[in-house]
């Protein structure tokens, strides 16, 4: 049993830290499947505000539901998510605040091209409201 146990120790410290980059991909990946599955309680605290308080974000919360649900009907009138993709990163010099532009392909054929900005949060990548 004590060799299990170090075995699972040792596995556990080898895992690599994901890169910044990497973070972002899956931070975006996800913030984008939950728009199109209409999942806004685990859309919010994606979801976040450099220069505003944490009392003043959540009073917006309302507004960013309606904001997201925005987004879920233009995914749904365009067939769906079929893939997002990160095709440029643009860091801040601290590396605290990346600059994003995103392919988005969509179920009918379309693309869209938007521009996203992410930020770390007590070392959390969040997009950038």
């Amino acid at each position: 049993m004590a060799v299990f146990s170090a075995l699972n120790l040792a596995a556990c410290a080898t895992a690599p830290t994901p890169t910044a980059a990497e973070s972002q991909d899956a931070l975006i990946q996800r913030f984008y499947q939950l728009v199109a599955d209409g999942d806004f309680d685990s859309c919010v605290p994606l979801v976040g505000a450099r220069n505003i308080s944490k009392e003043a974000l959540a009073g917006f919360e309302d507004k960013l539901r309606r904001m997201l649900a925005g987004a879920k009907a233009k995914i749904d009138s365009k067939g769906g998510l079929q893939q997002v993709e990160i095709v440029e990163r643009v860091p801040s010099e601290d590396g605290q605040f990346t600059k994003l532009r995103v392919l988005v392909r969509y179920g009918d054929g379309n693309t869209r091209r938007e521009r996203m900005n992410v930020f770390q949060e007590d070392g959390v990548w969040k997009v950038l409201l």
